[in-house]
């Protein structure tokens, strides 16, 4: 009896030794002395990219021009394709135009909004702000949250502003960017009884009289003004540049004979032009637009620079989440391809530059342009 009340004493202390051993092995199954390995970490589901995204924005825009949806119907397949942020947009969208109503910028706008508007089912409220080449508006921008409830329309202006280095703040590197949508268009145009008949008239007078030929523009010191400069400059004259930051000021300057010639896009001011009360002269990039007037040259084939063109796009404060600067940038492409905004494009001519870019090709274009027209500054003597 003593004999048995041994080992069974023994097996209660070996036995408990020998499951923990048999616990340790089955968690432990590689060979003696090495270490187990690690189990690989779940993968997590990547968002969609801009370009996947778009990809399927460009499907739905193909069936429904098919025929595939009616004009409602696109907008819900146009929500199913863009992801949309949690909470976002819970209140209406404030659009700043730094340019005053009726010009290119308050166009664009307002036509790309419209359609943007619905897909994201919120209202986009504009907020026309000129001034100071569109600095008024942009230093509104940075004084906001980033929220993704304040978006700026951006021109070639801010990139120009940078790189002469006119503003507290650097453009290139104070926003994020949402979406370019347009290029250059401007032309520059005369009254219909004008002097000059040619493009090359008007720049052998500022030849022959430096200082006496005057062109108005959008804005001091943008992009207008650098084109003119760099014309002028390689024709070693002076030309007048006049700034004005409405198209109204600009057409009633020309049509009041306060100067010789108007660099305005052919949007703003084609009932002028179709009335016979201006006339084209020449292009002012390196289109020719043929459904208007393919007789005329653009400056590029008159062999001139053209140092800058006038696009336009759409930043955000910086430091908003990417998922809302990606919802936005879908959004409004989205926008871009449906009819209220392409046969907009059309009728003012811009659907003739490509002008496109995704919110990283945007950036990285925007800091390529400030670096490449700090040096042309320095070549015009806008920077020592």
């Amino acid at each position: 009896m003593k004999k048995f009340i041994q080992i069974t004493l023994i097996l209660l202390v070996i036995l408990p030794l020998l499951m923990l051993v048999g616990c340790t092995q089955a968690e432990d199954s590689s060979p003696s002395g090495e270490e187990p390995e690690e189990e690989a970490p779940e993968e997590e589901t990547a968002c969609p990219s801009q370009e996947e995204i778009v990809a399927a924005i460009d499907e739905v825009i193909a069936d429904y021009y098919a025929g595939v949806y009616d004009d409602d119907e696109v907008f819900v397949a146009l929500r199913e394709a863009i992801p949309k942020p949690e909470g976002y947009p819970e209140r209406p969208i404030e659009y700043i135009v730094p340019w005053g109503e009726g010009g290119g910028s308050d166009n664009y706008g307002r036509h790309i909004g419209r359609d943007a508007s619905t897909i994201m089912e919120q209202n986009i409220i504009y907020n026309n702000m000129p001034g100071g080449g569109g600095e008024v508006g942009l230093a509104y921008l940075l004084s906001q949250s980033p929220d993704g409830y304040t978006i700026y329309g951006a021109i070639a202006n801010q990139t120009i502003n940078d790189a002469l280095g006119t503003q507290p703040y650097s453009y290139s590197n104070d926003v994020d960017f949402i979406i370019r949508n347009q290029g250059a268009t401007e032309i520059y145009w005369v009254l219909v009884d004008s002097p000059f008949e040619t493009m090359q008239d008007a720049l052998d007078y500022a030849v022959e009289n430096p200082g006496e030929l005057t062109i108005n523009g959008a804005g001091a010191g943008g992009d207008d003004e650098f084109r003119i400069a760099s014309i002028a400059k390689e024709l070693g004259t002076d030309i007048v540049y006049v700034p004005y930051d409405g198209v109204g000021e600009r057409v009633s300057s020309l049509l009041g004979g306060h100067v010789d010639i108007m660099h305005e896009t052919v949007g703003t001011v084609i009932d002028l032009y179709e009335t016979g009360e201006i006339r084209p002269l020449a292009y002012g990039g390196d289109i020719v637009f043929e459904e208007l007037d393919p007789d005329i040259p653009c400056i590029a084939d008159m062999g001139y620079d053209v140092p800058v063109g006038r696009w336009r796009g759409m930043n955000t404060v910086k430091g908003t989440d990417p998922e809302i600067i990606n919802y936005l940038h879908n959004c409004f492409y989205a926008a871009s391809k449906l009819p209220y905004y392409s046969e907009y494009e059309k009728e003012f001519f811009q659907h003739l530059p490509k002008a496109y870019l995704n919110s990283a090709d945007f950036e990285a274009y925007a800091k390529d342009e400030v670096a490449r027209l700090k040096e042309l500054a320095k070549e015009l003597g806008y920077l020592d």
